[in-house]
C-alpha cells in the first residue's frame, strides 16, 4: 500500500497536468478539427490508455478526475462524467493483465469499444426520460455521433497510447532511482 501511495505522489501532478491540457484541447483546439461535425474525446482515449498500461486502480483514478474536470468544464451535473470515467477506467484496467498491451491493435480495439459504451451511456442517461416516452430515435446518435467518434478516437489512440507508454516508462525509471 505504501509503495502505491509513493508511486501516485509522482504520477498525480503529471496526470493532473495531462488532464488540464486535455480539457483545454477538448474545449478549444479540437473544435477546429471536427470531421462530420464530430470531434475526438481525448478523455476517453487517455483513460483507456492509462488503464491498459497501469491497471484498474490507476485507470479508475484517472477516469474519475478526468471526468470530474469535464463536469466542471461543461458546467453540467457534477459527478456525472466522473462516475462514467471511473467505471470506464476500472473496467478497462481490470483486464490489462490478460492482454498483450504492447500491441497497438489492442489499444485501438479497446478505445473503439470503450467509446461506444461511454458515449451510449452518456446519451442514454441524458435522454432517459425521452427514451422512456418513445420520443427519441436511438439509431441516429449511434450513426451520426457515437460510431464516427469511436473511429476518430481509435485513430488518435495510437498517438495518445505512445505518449502514455513514454510517461509510464519515465515513471518506472524514476521509481528505480
Amino acid at each position: 500500500m505504501r509503495s502505491m501511495i509513493g508511486k501516485m505522489k509522482i504520477k498525480l501532478p503529471v496526470y493532473t497536468v495531462c488532464i488540464i491540457v486535455i480539457i483545454l484541447l477538448q474545449s478549444t483546439v479540437l473544435d477546429y478539427i471536427k470531421i462530420y461535425n464530430v470531434k475526438p474525446n481525448l478523455i476517453i482515449v487517455f483513460t483507456v490508455s492509462v488503464a491498459l498500461l497501469n491497471g484498474n486502480i490507476e485507470g479508475a483514478i484517472v477516469g474519475f478526475f478526468a471526468g470530474l474536470a469535464q463536469d466542471i468544464a461543461t458546467g453540467k451535473l457534477i459527478g456525472f462524467y466522473a462516475l462514467i470515467g471511473l467505471y470506464l477506467g476500472l473496467a478497462v484496467g481490470s483486464i490489462n493483465k490478460r492482454l498483450y498491451r504492447d500491441n497497438i491493435f489492442v489499444v485501438i480495439f479497446f478505445t473503439f469499444i470503450s467509446t461506444i459504451v461511454y458515449e451510449s451511456a452518456v446519451y442514454f442517461l441524458w435522454s432517459f426520460r425521452s427514451i422512456i416516452n418513445g420520443q427519441i430515435n436511438l439509431l441516429y446518435p449511434l450513426k451520426a455521433v457515437i460510431l464516427p467518434e469511436a473511429v476518430y478516437n481509435s485513430a488518435i489512440s495510437v498517438f495518445v497510447y505512445i505518449f502514455v507508454i513514454k510517461l509510464t516508462r519515465t515513471f518506472e525509471e524514476t521509481e528505480r532511482t
